[in-house]
């Protein structure tokens, strides 16, 4: 804080306004319905291990890993192209397992749940759409996703 003379004899206190940049929300745990931990040190995002997925349709799989940043549109497919408006079926990459449908998506496919601790809590999960492309096709946090359910979004 500090003094500004506006008029000749007259001073005024100038206060410093300090805006607080939000830090970013971070996917710090996540599992498969059987409990693997599918974050991955070999695929970063802004130093944070990313989310590794792998993708399957009945032609091909490959993987994909995602920004564990809330928000973040940040990806990479790894093994395998994939074109835009595809339906895939998402699974963990350690097992195999398909993750659990949480709901429907407004693109008519399904938002998938990836869980944020290992006992398979859907009060404690994130979503993704399993279309490639979808606006949801992003993490989508646990509050949201309750969120739009609540007002019958889908």
């Amino acid at each position: 804080m500090g003094w500004k003379q506006l008029i000749p004899g007259h001073a005024r206190r100038v206060e410093k306004v300090v805006e607080e940049v939000p830090l970013p929300q971070v996917v710090e745990q996540c599992h498969c319905s059987r409990g693997h931990n599918i974050l991955s040190e070999d695929h970063l995002y802004s130093g944070y291990p990313g989310i590794l997925l792998k993708l399957k349709t009945a032609e091909k799989e490959g993987l994909l890993s995602l920004s564990p940043i809330i928000g973040d549109t940040d990806r990479t497919f790894h093994g395998t192209k994939w074109g835009s408006g595809e339906i895939v079926e998402i699974c963990c990459p350690v097992c195999d397992e398909p993750f659990p449908i949480y709901n429907q998506c407004g693109c008519n496919a399904h938002l998938i749940a990836l869980f944020t601790s290992p006992d398979n809590d859907f009060s404690n999960c994130i979503g993704i759409c399993q279309r490639i492309g979808c606006l949801n096709a992003e993490i989508i946090s646990g509050r949201e996703l309750r969120m739009l359910d609540r007002v019958n979004y889908f």
